[in-house]
């Protein structure tokens, strides 16, 4: 199987490529990993090497042959990744149409985005075709962690992680995406959002990382505000932002590493704001900037299994004050 420009995770190609090549395409996988971090991209990739033509499995999808010319398959079947929580009956639909057979090629294939949007109903309606699936079939699932979705649907797909892409692996794809944006700029950027290529493209793109910039200085001087009111009007800006919310917990937690780091004399600073880092390491004990640290990792650990947003801030103010000790 060819991968194209798809960056990163090495291991994860590697298996995918032993099984495609061997021409063992699992009839139902799971990608999981972090916002941004190639899941649909490559649930994509493993449909078009699916429906492609060439007959050396290891070439596909080859790019050249009909099928892969076509911007839209008529054997590839997308749903989900609009926000909105997949029903049982969109699934009860798929389940209908999984037993047609491939128009034109060896395999039907249906991708499942943002599969945790499934209601439990949907997930037991899903589970009824996985258990016993038609041999042209190929489901794709994706989802930020596997933990959102039932056992027994995990039990019968292969899952697959994908994990953050180093700088030096997604510095090319980035340069040819944002050819406008200097080096500096997309390492601070990439290191921002953790690594993962997509958050960097749409946050570049759509000005977050901007924003991020902004906002994350200020919500770090705010937790240690007198007053609880400043922090309060700094995260409703996150409130319907996802991206925006991730990028600044990534921003907090380099921040608060960087104040421990000035806390115990070093002078070696990974955030963008290491003047508030210094003012913080003033400020608070190391203990209480470690306690800061833990808790941006639990909030993080909490964005991805879907908390209620309004929830989820709510969480972040009470949190971060109390581990600021106020």
């Amino acid at each position: 199987m060819q991968f194209g420009t798809f960056a990163g995770n090495a291991s994860v190609k590697q298996r995918l490529a032993a099984d495609i090549d061997a021409g063992h395409f699992p009839h139902a996988l799971l990608i999981e990993g972090p916002l941004g971090s190639g899941r649909r991209t490559l649930a994509r990739l493993i449909a078009r090497a699916a429906t492609c033509r060439d007959t050396d499995p290891s070439a596909r999808p080859c790019g050249t042959c009909a099928a892969c010319q076509k911007a839209v398959s008529p054997d590839v079947t997308e749903v989900g990744g609009d926000g909105a929580a997949l029903s049982v009956d969109t699934i009860r639909r798929l389940r209908e149409d999984a037993f047609l057979l491939p128009n034109e090629s060896a395999y039907r294939v249906m991708i499942l985005a943002e599969a945790q949007a499934m209601t439990p109903q949907a997930q037991n309606a899903l589970l009824k075709i996985l258990e016993e699936p038609p041999a042209h079939l190929l489901f794709i699932l994706t989802c930020d962690s596997r933990t959102a979705l039932l056992e027994t649907i995990r039990s019968r797909c292969v899952c697959l992680t994908l994990a953050p892409t180093a700088w030096e692996e997604a510095q090319p794809v980035l340069a040819a995406r944002l050819p406008k944006e200097s080096a500096d700029e997309l390492r601070r950027a990439h290191g921002l959002f953790g690594g993962c290529i997509g958050q960097v493209l749409d946050g570049v793109g759509d000005g977050t990382f901007r924003q991020v910039l902004d906002l994350t200085p200020r919500i770090a001087s705010a937790i240690v505000a007198p007053a609880e009111a400043e922090l309060m009007t700094l995260t409703a800006q996150m409130e319907k932002e996802k991206p925006l919310t991730i990028g600044v917990l990534a921003g907090l937690a380099l921040i608060f590493r960087d104040a421990l780091v000035c806390k115990y004399g070093g002078t070696t600073t990974l955030s963008t704001s290491p003047e508030v880092a210094a003012q913080l390491a003033s400020r608070m004990t190391a203990p209480r900037l470690t306690a800061l640290m833990e808790q941006v990792e639990q909030l993080q650990f909490a964005l991805s299994r879907n908390m209620n947003n309004n929830l989820f801030l709510t969480r972040f103010c009470a949190c971060l004050r109390q581990a600021a000790g106020y």
